[in-house]
């Protein structure tokens, strides 16, 4: 099987990288294919433009590589820290720039009339993993709910699987390793 991982950090010294090494190994051990997109390595542009929008469709290289992985994925996996309640904007302009019409979802029906939502990734499954200062397993509620009802769900993925690791700040070395070991087992369950 072939995954697509979208990770969003900008420091390549971060524990999301360490996750997303961690994660990738864990697959490639059990004969997978992982496309690794690293978003700020990448240099994306997470601007929707309004061309891009009436067009329909961006000329971008990278954004064509982003198209072609996402389709021929079966799970998609997202690596990122909570920043503000939120994961960072080049996360969100990468849903903004690939979940789009014709690519994740489409619409069917008459020209000004109701139309009938068709969802286009349908038969994939996602794991969500972030990171927090937080040390409040509450905070992360509202967050796996946009991600399951108005992301994932809407474009037809309803295998969904969240982790969030708490407290990153003032964790030791020993909470980092053992936190590896069950990002490691929390993948090998979810594929």
């Amino acid at each position: 099987m072939t995954y697509t991982l979208i990770l969003s950090h900008p420091d390549t010294t971060s524990f999301n990288h360490s996750l997303t090494e961690q994660i990738v190994l864990a697959l490639e051990d059990e004969g997978h294919q992982v496309r690794v997109h690293d978003l700020y390595t990448e240099h994306f542009q997470p601007v929707l433009e309004n061309e891009e929008i009436r067009r329909r469709f961006s000329f971008d290289e990278l954004f064509t590589r982003h198209i072609r992985d996402l389709r021929e994925a079966a799970g998609i996996i997202l690596v990122y820290p909570d920043w503000w309640g939120m994961p960072p904007a080049i996360l969100k302009g990468w849903l903004d720039r690939i979940f789009r019409p014709g690519i994740a979802f489409d619409h069917r029906g008459e020209e000004f009339m109701p139309k009938e939502k068709i969802p286009l990734l349908t038969g994939k499954k996602a794991l969500v993993i972030s990171t927090t200062n937080e040390t409040n397993p509450l905070t992360q509620d509202g967050m796996y709910e946009i991600w399951r009802n108005r992301v994932f769900d809407y474009v037809g993925v309803d295998r969904v699987t969240f982790k969030t690791f708490y407290g990153i700040r003032e964790s030791s070395a020993r909470d980092r390793r053992q936190w590896l070991k069950e990002v490691v087992d929390l993948t090998l369950h979810w594929i």
